[in-house]
């Protein structure tokens, strides 16, 4: 089905209809490909730590069905199949599991916050049994927060997620020390965000206002920057212990680590307080 077939009878249905369909329908691809794995194991060369299953190939995403959301020219030239077919992750959300697979201690039992949750890495955290808290300005969450002014208590959580947020704010900067402000001592954040080869820090113009000239000037129409290279630096200002959690490190069956659009990098930001 189209996602524009799927997006207009989603917008007719009661959101519990829907949702309905919708887990009954993942549930049954879950099961189909599980099926495919253990039949024909030696066919799977491809692996998604999300939802747990192993693929013969990932499958292309439905970007260019939006063309008035997202910049194609950033797409020409790059491979499009690197969506996992059952959960949907994309390189970036296969590259920060596999992190937390490895830092598990950081996590059980502990308080987390999640920005913008992925439904990829949800469905990890329940597989694994890793609860946090979800946070979100406009989707539906446990708590409806500005990032840059959220209202917590000092110190209130162990582990922060914030994932490709802090290209839509108005001050990325706020945002980052109101992130370690609500972290308790010894806390991590585990960042992401678009960013370009051809910047080194960040590229952000407040007189570009308009969805078209933001989608051309900054990749996506609901962008206000674009980060470069060296934007860990922003972070360091912040207060924060930066390392990189680089794609390039990980196993080549979560190949491959380059995302789609060529400002969607394989690198995450572990950010201590």
């Amino acid at each position: 089905m189209r996602t524009e077939t799927r997006k207009s009878i989603k917008a007719k249905m009661p959101r519990p209809i829907w949702n309905a369909i919708a887990s009954t329908y993942r549930k049954s691809l879950y099961s189909r490909y599980r099926k495919e794995m253990l039949r024909h194991p030696e066919d799977m060369s491809l692996y998604c730590p999300c939802c747990g299953l192993k693929y013969s190939e990932f499958v292309e995403g439905d970007y260019q069905e939006y063309p008035k959301f997202y910049d194609l020219k950033t797409f020409v030239g790059i491979p499009q199949d690197v969506c996992c077919p059952v959960c949907e992750s994309l390189p970036r959300h296969r590259i920060e599991i596999l992190w937390c697979e490895e830092h598990m201690d950081l996590l059980q039992g502990k308080d987390i916050l999640y920005f913008a949750i992925e439904r990829s890495v949800k469905l990890w955290m329940k597989l694994k049994g890793v609860k946090c808290t979800t946070a979100d300005l406009f989707a539906e969450a446990d708590l409806k927060l500005d990032i840059q002014d959220t209202g917590l208590p000092d110190n209130s959580y162990d582990v922060i997620f914030c994932n490709h947020v802090l290209e839509h704010v108005d001050d990325y900067m706020k945002a980052l020390r109101e992130l370690r402000r609500i972290l308790r001592p010894g806390g991590s954040l585990i960042c992401s965000f678009p960013m370009s080869r051809d910047i080194e820090y960040v590229d952000e113009d407040p007189s570009v206002t308009s969805e078209e000239d933001r989608l051309i000037r900054f990749g996506q129409s609901d962008h206000v920057r674009l980060f470069g290279m060296n934007a860990d630096r922003f972070m360091k200002d912040a207060g924060f212990d930066v390392s990189i959690i680089d794609g390039d490190n990980c196993p080549p069956d979560i190949l491959p680590v380059t995302a789609p659009c060529k400002y969607d990098m394989n690198r995450l930001f572990w950010c201590r307080k």
